[in-house]
This record gives structure tokens, C-alpha cells and sequence, in this order.
């Protein structure tokens, strides 16, 4: 295997209520699969009108079986850097 935990972590797929409108599970398969949050809504639309009880209850066991998206860094700089620890100069 020559994947690493970060990589494994990326393509592993989340719930984003962030950007989600119910549960956010449409909006991370999107992100899981790098697709548009809008693309996978209409598929999920289509779905739920060709097989309405199916899909009501897929969505339902997606949004209980799949994790929350983990917190993200948004400052300044590498990520990395921000969560090393900072060595102070004594006085």
C-alpha cells in the first residue's frame, strides 16, 4: 500500500452540513467524489422521483452511518505549521 492516512482521510466520504441543505449528504458524496454539490442534488432528485421509498430511506441510513466532515484549518499559512507546537524564548 503506498496511500497515506491523509490521503485515506480525503477520499473517505463525510456528511458537510456546512454545505448541505438537509443532512449534507449530497453535498459530501460531491466532495467525496469531486463532483458538483449541484449535480449530485438533480441525481438525487431524479432517483427520489423513479424510486421514492428507496431513496428516502438511503438518505436517511447515509446521514446516520456517515461521519461529520472533520473541522478544516481556514488561516494563514500551511495547516501543518499551525498545529506545531511553538517554542517560546525564556526570559
Amino acid at each position: 500500500m503506498n496511500g497515506s492516512t491523509d490521503d485515506y482521510h480525503q477520499r473517505r466520504l463525510h456528511r458537510d452540513s456546512e454545505r448541505g441543505l438537509i443532512f449534507g449528504v449530497c453535498a459530501g458524496i460531491a466532495e467525496g467524489f469531486g463532483w458538483p454539490a449541484w449535480l449530485t442534488r438533480i441525481g438525487a432528485l431524479v432517483l427520489l422521483w423513479c424510486f421514492p421509498m428507496s431513496t428516502v430511506v438511503a438518505y436517511v441510513v447515509a446521514a446516520m452511518v456517515m461521519p461529520q466532515r472533520p473541522l478544516r484549518y481556514c488561516g494563514r499559512g500551511d495547516e501543518r505549521s499551525c498545529w506545531q507546537p511553538r517554542h517560546r524564548a525564556e526570559p
